[in-house]
Formats: C-alpha cells, structure tokens, sequence
C-alpha cells in the first residue's frame, strides 16, 4: 500500500500577509534607527566644520600664507577653498572636509588628483561650505563679542541638509560650530522665516552671516 503526502503552498494571502508583517518591521525599524543616525551624521559634521576651522587658523600663523590669502582677494566659498588647497595653504588631506556629509545637494569629496596636470581644482559639487573672502580671512578671524560673526556655513545648494537641526555656523569667536535653526535666528538676528528660506538674500548681507560668502563669479 503506497501514502502519498501532499505538500500545499503558501496561498497569495499568506504571501500579503507575511510581506505586511515585514513592511511593518522595517517601518518600525526606520523610525527608531534613522533618526540617530541622522543625528550622528550632524554631530560628526560640526567635527568636521571644527577640523576646517581650527585648520585654518593655524594657517594663518604663517607669514607665506598670509601674503597667499591677500592675493586671493574677492575670492570666497569654493573657489576660496579650491586655492587653499592648490597653493598648499591648507593640507590637501582636508580636502573631502569641505564636503557636507548629510549634502542634500549630492557633494561627493575630491581628492588631490583636481589638481594635477592642469586640473582645475574643485568642482561645485566638491564643496558645500561658504567662506569669508581671502583677502578678509584674518580679519574677519579676529571678529569677537558683539562683532563675532559665521565665518563658514553651508551654501545655498545644502542649506537645508539638515532640515530639523538647521544650519551649521562655525562663527569668528572661539565657539565650537553649532545648528541655528529659523526661530534662533530670528529671536537673535531678526532674520524673518522668508528670508531664511532664500539664503541668497542672507549670505553675505544678513547678520550674522555678512562675512560669509558663496562663490563670487
């Protein structure tokens, strides 16, 4: 006498079912998850924005890097931090720190090769930070109490990179970079929310981001 066994399917209702139960785990799992890692990402930007700072700082101790920042005059944002680079006023190891790591815009980092066999530098989406103009650095550096002022933020292209944080301020005076969101800059600088939300009409002319610049063309 011979049994058969008969082995049944999933039936496409179970198939939705177990697709639904998954969904709503990963759902569950990206609420919880993503936002710290978000967060993770701002904190090690302002590390990062700190590194540019303090980097630039110890630059300027030199007299050669001095008289190189002087002849980069109007220049600011990228083409400010490409001659850096180029004229070995910064170290090129810091070249992927001036790229945004939350970059709503897609900056991806260079590396030296930009600036090899006549290579033009950084391009656009190499760099995400504004400056002050070259030939300002120092003084603007020099900026404290009442008259401290953003010498670095994000351009226009990530301003909104980290939408619930705001905007990554490395300022003149000694303060570690932090986020100014709309209602802090407002409540300290009047800067109404219509003009947060266009930057252009806020990077080098608004208080307290006047001395700070995007590239000047």
């Amino acid at each position: 006498m011979r049994f058969s066994k008969s082995r049944r399917g999933f039936t496409l209702v179970e198939l939705m079912v177990v697709i639904g139960i998954l969904g709503l785990l990963v759902g569950i799992l990206a609420v919880a998850v993503l936002p710290k890692l978000l967060s993770a990402k701002a904190d090690l930007e302002k590390k990062q924005m700190g590194e540019l700072v303090q980097a630039l700082q110890q630059a300027t101790i030199d007299s050669k890097n001095k008289t190189k920042l002087k002849d980069m005059k109007e220049k600011a944002g990228r083409a400010f931090w490409s001659d850096c680079f180029k004229f070995n006023v910064l170290d090129k190891e810091l070249i992927k720190k001036v790229v945004s790591l939350g970059s709503e815009a897609g900056d991806t980092g260079a590396d030296s090769s930009v600036f090899e066999d006549g290579g033009k530098g950084l391009d656009t989406t190499n760099c995400s930070y504004t400056s002050p103009k070259g030939q300002e650095l120092i003084q603007v550096m020099n900026l404290k109490g009442s008259k401290k002022v953003v010498m670095i933020t994000f351009d226009t292209r990530n301003w909104n990179s980290y939408k619930d944080k705001g905007v990554l301020c490395a300022w003149s005076e000694g303060d570690a970079p932090d986020y100014m969101d709309q209602a802090m800059a407002e409540q300290g600088y009047q800067i109404n929310k219509t003009d947060w939300e266009n930057p252009r009409t806020v990077l080098g002319q608004k208080k307290p981001f006047e001395k700070t610049f995007e590239e000047r063309k």
